[in-house]
């Protein structure tokens, strides 16, 4: 029996993936993304929907989506949605809209909550004769045959002429209720209802048995027989029976049917969200515990951009194979903060993370392995086809073999330090190992650690590269080059005070080596040296870049904090070489499918190129990668343009293909939209004026375009739009008519001229009068004023030295004020106020350089006591001894303060938390044997320190609260002692 069973499954699974194949044989499966894959998008009230609720969408020639709902029917453009309900437009009965088809000349057909019809051609509304019960599904025939049915009123048709005829239970249908239609052989009609399956030869309805009182949600037509969505699950009609499309779907309630152009089969549900079938991943799942607005689904629609839109009864979702994918910790990586990315020999990506390393297989769409969980990982290289290179944050370099991990190299090794930010193997098989503290070669077990005293540029290294037979380093002062044991600096600071090399990427066979900087991005010529900067005034729209790759199409991507970047490679050429001014530039974001725009930097790698082309770069949320090829296909996509609006001087306007404008109209807006929904806030717009304009203007980001006092004539206003690298879409065209003045007219026009020539005339003769009669006062009034101005000059003279005088007593004054301002009165320490400036100059300069800065709160045991036994001036003085102690403590660098009371503070800039407890701990004990007697006898000060490092901190305010916290734990635990923030 169990066998039976098995066979019968895989039967059922055999005629499933037969169907889709047979539809999508002409498809590439390599082109279909994993559902999990897929960006998804929601739309609810909240952004203008009518309802929640959406119970059928269809999208009309132009290119507009149409929504019906309870609340009215919306129109959307991709940015906004216009509604429609109960008025003299749509002649509805009621706003409750609960279906809507579009037949095969383009025109609307909308079914209402009373019954009512109506339909939209060409943004003109009819309405049509109601039928008086709620319709649940509209379906036209070939023959223009429009089959209507109902909730409780059976069907109804309607010819082309007008006329109806309803059937019901009467003249034999299982149920008044009816779901859905779909064409049968010989001009039959399989009708779904609520009692079952029936088929309908215009004579006489047949129940099919197997599917006998069982209501029955909606038909698909295929090239292999009939789908039929039920209560019970998913049926196929194969030969004269109906069998179960897949055994995990029995039982399950399926609303609706879709089979996309790539041949997967999507299955709406009553209860359980959406499912999808397709040759390459089998059924997978999708509810509202992965990102759904609602588990019920009324309508699956799919656009003519490929995007798959589904009506739920918690708005609008909408899923599609957008630009660029995001794989989190909803795939399963171990943490969702990326650092570091890497190919493997098989094709997986190895992802490193805040939480550990995983590998992810874009064959699965899942993580096939998690190792070293809870370390954070910042740099990964190849070793070998079988050994991987891993560097972390604080526990130094580990290798990874046959799935076991174990440590190369950490600071307990001899490595300078455990913050490893680049790897990379040279042929002999040793390793270069890149750390915050310098640079280490791993040699035969053995590690030689070299800083800037053997001629490094900077400790902080995060790029290594093998070019040219040279070693090239990314450090956070420039770059290195290392041959033959020696370095040779090769400094930036000139460009533009450039500092930081994230990243190094080298084209040999062009010479070329293009580095990414916190200044933009350097061309180097590898022959000559010669170094070029493409920078913000060459087009760049901000400074820090991280890493870049050239895409095999022509390309070069970078990565930065706020998205990736694409351009031209051939366009940066010519700006480095200066043949070109500005380079254009694409920006992409979260609108393109990224859950983040913060890709990281610092580490590395943090983007790489998969051998099928892809580009995965390492962001703050997830690994996102895109496939440069498919932004072609994205930009193929050429959207139509529709004119929405035209307002004069605010009074809106019917649409129309001519627009008259009176003469004393000064102000016309026409407000347009492209209908694209790929990515509608990216669409590029440009419009002409023809008579007015000569050449196009770019409105890039506006969907208006607007005209002030026109003079008189007749113009033609040309409006395209096109997706990003895409083609430029036909013109919508609106004639505009400008009527003149009545002084305007040529007439008129004559008049003035002959007027305008007696009036010159006449002024002239006047004016060479009035001009002679004025020479003579003129020359009376510059003698007289001559004298005065001397007068003033000589008073104005005086006034200017006395104002010297006191703008000089001013500024001495403001100078003393500003020094009492931000120094303790007391101690001669900075106070709060200043101790605050300092540490929001300090954190940023930190976060900017990636460098670590540690803050120490210092309180003073047991001061009260010492107030209360001794005096207050004792402890006065006691403040003023420890403030001395607490500056012979610091580096020129460092800053201490008084907190307040006996409160100080200090901050230690690149100081780790490990070399600030070191710091803190030698303060502690000069403080603990200062001798205090000359104060008071007996008197003895010891201090609790807490402190706190900006590693994994964001906000100032953050490090602070740290701080304060490790304060707390020190007094907390016996006092006299320095605790570090955890």
């Amino acid at each position: 029996m169990t066998n039976c069973i098995r066979l019968l499954a895989f039967a059922t699974l055999f005629f499933a993936f037969e169907l889709l194949a047979a539809a999508a044989e002409t498809v590439d499966a390599s082109n279909i993304a994993p559902l999990n894959r897929y960006f998804n998008e929601i739309w609810t009230t909240r952004q203008g929907l009518p309802h929640n609720t959406v119970n059928s969408i269809v999208q009309t020639p132009e290119g507009y989506l149409w929504l019906t709902s309870w609340e009215g029917v919306a129109r959307f453009n991709g940015n906004k949605f216009k509604m429609f309900g109960r008025d003299n437009t749509t002649g509805l009965p009621d706003v409750g809209t609960r279906t809507s088809y579009l037949d095969q000349y383009g025109r609307l057909i909308i079914g209402g909550a009373r019954g009512g019809l109506t339909t939209v051609t060409n943004g003109k509304w009819l309405p049509l004769p109601p039928v008086g019960v709620l319709i649940n599904r509209i379906w036209v025939d070939q023959h223009n045959t429009m089959w209507i049915g109902t909730e409780g009123g059976g069907m109804f048709r309607q010819d082309a002429d007008g006329t109806r005829q309803q059937w019901t239970t009467a003249q034999g249908l299982p149920s008044n209720t009816i779901y859905s239609f779909a064409k049968a052989a010989d001009d039959s009609i399989w009708i779904g209802t609520a009692g079952g399956l029936v088929l309908w030869d215009h004579k006489k309805f047949t129940s099919i048995a197997a599917l006998h009182e069982t209501p029955i949600f909606d038909l698909l037509n295929t090239a292999d027989g009939l789908i039929v969505a039920s209560e019970t699950g998913v049926r196929r009609k194969v030969g004269e029976n109906f069998e179960f499309l897949h055994p995990q779907l029995q039982n399950v309630a399926v609303s609706k049917l879709l089979l996309d152009h790539q041949g997967s089969l999507w299955m709406g549900t009553v209860q359980q969200g959406i499912f999808r079938l397709s040759q390459t991943y089998g059924l997978e799942h999708l509810d509202a515990s992965q990102g759904m607005p609602s588990n019920r689904v009324l309508d699956i629609f799919e656009d003519k951009e490929q995007s798959i839109w589904i009506g739920t009864n918690g708005g609008l979702f909408r899923l599609r194979d957008a630009p660029f994918s995001t794989i989190t910790t909803k795939q399963g990586l171990v943490g969702n903060y990326i650092r570091a990315l890497l190919e493997a020999e098989n094709g997986d990506i190895w992802v490193g993370s805040s939480r550990g390393l995983s590998r992810y297989s874009p064959e699965k769409g899942q993580v096939v392995d998690n190792v070293l969980a809870g370390e954070s990982i910042l740099s990964l290289a190849p070793m070998d086809k079988q050994r991987l290179l891993i560097g972390t944050y604080t526990a130094g370099v580990f290798i990874y073999e046959n799935g076991k991990t174990h440590l190369l190299a950490d600071r307990n090794s001899g490595l300078v330090s455990n913050e490893v930010r680049a790897l990379l193997q040279d042929p002999d098989g040793s390793v270069w190992i890149g750390t915050a503290q310098g640079l280490a070669h791993w040699h035969d077990g053995k590690i030689d650690n070299l800083t800037t005293q053997d001629g490094l540029p900077g400790n902080f290294v995060v790029e290594l590269l093998r070019c040219d037979n040279k070693m090239w380093i990314g450090t956070g002062t420039g770059i290195a080059i290392y041959q033959h044991g020696k370095f040779t600096e090769m400094p930036i600071h000139q460009f533009d005070q450039a500092e930081y090399a994230f990243g190094l990427y080298p084209q040999p066979e062009k010479r070329l080596l293009w580095v990414a900087t916190d200044r933009g991005l350097l061309r180097l010529r590898l022959d000559t040296g010669e170094i070029n900067l493409i920078g913000r005034r060459s087009g760049l729209p901000f400074d820090k870049f991280f890493q870049l790759l050239n895409d095999g199409f022509g390309n070069i991507w970078i990565t930065s904090n706020r998205g990736i970047l694409r351009f031209s490679e051939a366009d940066a050429n010519a700006v480095a070489d200066g043949r070109m001014a500005t380079l254009a530039t694409v920006l992409y974001g979260e609108s393109d499918g990224m859950l983040s725009a913060q890709a990281n930097g610092g580490s590395n790698p943090t983007m790489v190129a998969s051998r099928d082309g892809t580009l995965w770069m390492a962001t703050a949320m997830g690994v996102t990668s895109v496939r440069p090829q498919r932004l072609q296909q994205f930009a193929e996509h050429i959207p139509q343009v529709v004119i929405e609006h035209i307002t004069l001087d605010s009074e809106s306007v019917p649409l129309s293909g001519e627009l008259t404008v009176a003469a004393a109209v000064q102000r016309l807006e026409i407000q347009y939209a492209g209908l694209s929904f790929i990515m509608p806030t990216r669409l590029r717009y440009r419009t002409k004026l023809e008579g007015f304009e000569q050449e196009w203007r770019d409105k890039t980001g506006q969907n208006q375009v607007e005209f002030t006092n026109l003079a008189p004539g007749t113009y033609v206003l040309d409006i395209q739009a096109a997706n990003p690298g895409g083609h430029w879409s036909p013109s919508a065209k609106l004639t505009i008519v400008k009527l003149p003045f009545w002084w305007q007219t040529l007439p008129a026009k004559y008049i003035a001229l002959a007027v305008a020539i007696l009036l010159i005339v006449g002024f002239t003769y006047w004016r060479t009068a009035s001009l002679r009669r004025s020479k003579q006062y003129l020359l009376q009034q510059v003698a007289s004023k001559t004298a005065e101005l001397q007068r003033q000059a000589e008073n104005l003279a005086s006034a200017n030295q006395e104002k010297s005088v006191l703008l000089d007593k001013l500024q001495q004054q403001t100078l003393a004020l500003e020094i009492q301002a931000k120094q303790d009165s007391l101690t001669g320490l900075a106070n709060r106020r200043a101790f605050d400036e300092h540490l929001a100059q300090e954190f940023m300069r930190a976060k900017r350089r990636v460098q670590p800065l540690t803050l120490a709160f210092i309180d003073i045991d047991h001061f009260k006591w010492i107030n209360d036994k001794y005096s207050h001036s004792v402890g006065d003085k006691a403040l003023i001894r420890l403030a001395k102690q607490l500056q012979l403590s610091c580096r020129g660098i460092d800053i201490a303060a008084r907190w307040g009371g006996e409160e100080f503070s200090l901050l230690l800039p690149t100081t780790t938390s490990q070399q600030a407890l070191q710091v803190c701990e030698r303060l502690r004990i000069a403080v603990e044997s200062m001798d205090c007697s000359d104060i008071a006898p007996g008197l003895r000060l010891t201090v609790s320190i807490g402190l706190a490092c900006s590693d994994d901190i964001t906000e100032s305010w953050q490090l602070l609260n740290a701080a304060d916290d490790a304060l707390y734990r020190a007094k907390n635990n016996g006092r006299n002692r320095v605790e570090s923030y955890l």
